[in-house]
C-alpha cells in the first residue's frame, strides 16, 4: 500500500514534462509563424531622390502609411513632385492639371491623412508625400493611419519630415518652380553611408 503512491506519483511526474515540452514547441512554432506574417505587412521605411533642381539632389526618407494606401509596384523616374494648392491637400485642388501623373507634395493638418491620399487619387496623382506641419521637425516620423471612415486610398502615402518639406517647398519657391523631379522608390541598401546624399540639415 505504501508503494502505489510512489508509482502514482512517479507517473505523473513522467507525464507532466512531455506536456510542457510540447507546449513549449507549439507556442515557439505559433510564435514564429505570427512574426512572419507580421513583418510581410508592415511597410518599411523608403527613400526618394529629388533629381532636379541641382540644390535639392538629394536622397529623403519617407515613411509609408500603415493602414491604407498601396505599395509601390515599380519605381518611378524622373516624375515631378508637385506642390499641391491649396498646401493642405484637404479639398479639390486647384492645380490639379499640374498633380496628374505626378506626385503631390501636401502638408499635414486640415483633416485626416486618408483624406488627403483619396483627394490626390481623384486627380490621378501617383503617389502622395505628407510633409509635417512642424518645419522645425528633423527626427520624428508620424505613423499615418486610417480615420476610421471605411474608405481606402489606391495610391502610395508617404510621411516626410516636417524639416524636409519646408526646405524643398522653400528652394522651389527660390528657383520659381512649382514641381521637383524624382524617382520614387530609390534603393539605398548597397550604397555606403558615405555616398549616400542625404539633406544637409538632416542626420539619419
Amino acid at each position: 500500500m505504501k508503494n502505489m503512491p510512489q508509482r502514482h506519483v512517479s507517473k505523473v511526474y513522467l507525464f507532466i514534462p512531455d506536456i510542457v515540452v510540447l507546449a513549449l514547441i507549439l507556442f515557439k512554432a505559433f510564435v514564429l509563424v505570427s512574426g512572419i506574417e507580421i513583418s510581410k505587412n508592415v511597410k518599411q521605411d523608403m527613400f526618394f531622390e529629388i533629381v532636379e533642381p541641382e540644390s535639392l539632389r538629394y536622397t529623403f526618407k519617407v515613411r509609408p502609411a500603415q493602414d491604407f494606401g498601396v505599395h509601390f509596384n515599380k519605381t518611378l523616374q524622373n516624375v515631378g513632385l508637385v506642390i499641391s494648392e491649396p498646401h493642405h491637400g484637404c479639398s479639390a485642388p486647384i492645380n490639379k492639371l499640374e498633380l496628374k501623373s505626378n506626385v503631390i507634395l501636401v502638408e499635414r493638418g486640415g483633416c485626416s491623412f486618408l483624406t488627403k491620399c483619396i483627394q490626390g487619387e481623384h486627380v490621378g496623382a501617383l503617389a502622395i508625400i505628407v510633409a509635417d506641419s512642424d518645419i522645425k521637425n528633423d527626427e520624428q516620423y508620424i505613423e499615418m493611419i486610417d480615420d476610421n471612415t471605411q474608405r481606402n486610398c489606391s495610391i502610395p502615402a508617404m510621411f516626410l519630415l516636417g524639416k524636409d518639406g519646408y526646405m524643398i517647398r522653400q528652394r522651389l519657391e527660390a528657383h520659381g518652380l512649382s514641381r521637383a523631379i524624382i524617382n520614387i522608390p530609390v534603393n539605398v541598401t548597397m550604397v555606403p553611408l558615405h555616398q549616400q546624399k542625404q539633406p544637409p540639415w538632416l542626420i539619419w
